[in-house]
């Protein structure tokens, strides 16, 4: 039953109906169901503009002790009281959250882990731990680390170049039914990697025009708004 009302609220988000599906999740929250929490201190990101930078705080405290990885994910991103987020760690405080939720599963926060180690701001770069963070949310599920992951394997960042794993991965990031546009990128490159570059090898005319066909598609297809766990 629960299981059912969160799907519920979530297609009423999808259709911006904000006042209904809160009504719906308040019920869930009050009965501590980390997930309904979470969603209500989303909504602030998500596009409901009545839900303040107070609300969502209060509501990922609340998911977040109750053991939501991605609710601390994104309390990690968050600066509260100027009402703005970041993708990726920008002060020791963050860090240390985000590196909590990643260890506790959140695939947001692994990604932004990645990033993280890719741009060396907030700690030095480091080829090997971007590689270790993106697997980690690639196999998850989340497209843009897999996209990531497959670049790094076909030209050997972080470890020796793997084409076969590489190909694995821009698969499973290209095989997405949305276009989160990693996953069109990843498409793109399959249809580089079959046309032959850069190993001529693997050149094969018809699965090369089959993933440039994907990518085209994909560029047709809407992108979803939400984070890949909303979805799920």
């Amino acid at each position: 039953m629960t299981f059912n009302k969160i799907g519920i609220a979530k297609r009423l988000i999808l259709a911006e109906k904000f006042e209904k599906a809160k009504l719906l999740l308040r019920q869930l929250a009050k009965r501590n169901i980390s997930e309904a929490q979470l969603i209500l201190g989303y909504l602030y990101y998500g596009g409901d503009e009545k839900t303040t930078s107070k609300d969502s705080e209060y509501w990922l405290r609340k998911s977040a002790k109750n053991g939501n990885a991605e609710a601390l994910a994104l309390i990690a991103s968050t600066n509260f009281k100027l009402g703005l987020w970041s993708s990726e760690p920008e002060t020791n405080r963050s860090l240390s959250l985000t590196f909590k939720a990643a260890r506790k599963g959140s695939a947001e926060a692994q990604r932004s882990l990645a990033c993280a180690y890719a741009h060396g701001d907030v700690v030095d770069q480091d080829d090997v731990k971007t590689m270790y963070w993106d697997e980690k949310a690639a196999k998850q599920g989340l497209a843009e680390s897999q996209n990531d992951l497959a670049l790094m394997l076909l030209h050997g960042i972080g470890r020796e170049p793997d084409t076969e794993q590489a190909i694995y991965w821009y698969t499973e990031s290209a095989s997405k039914d949305y276009n989160a546009p990693y996953s069109q990128w990843a498409a793109e490159a399959l249809a580089r990697i079959y046309s032959g570059k850069p190993d001529k090898q693997l050149s094969d005319k018809a699965t090369s025009d089959y993933w440039d066909k994907r990518a085209k598609h994909l560029s047709t297809l809407e992108g979803r708004i939400h984070p890949n766990w909303f979805y799920n």
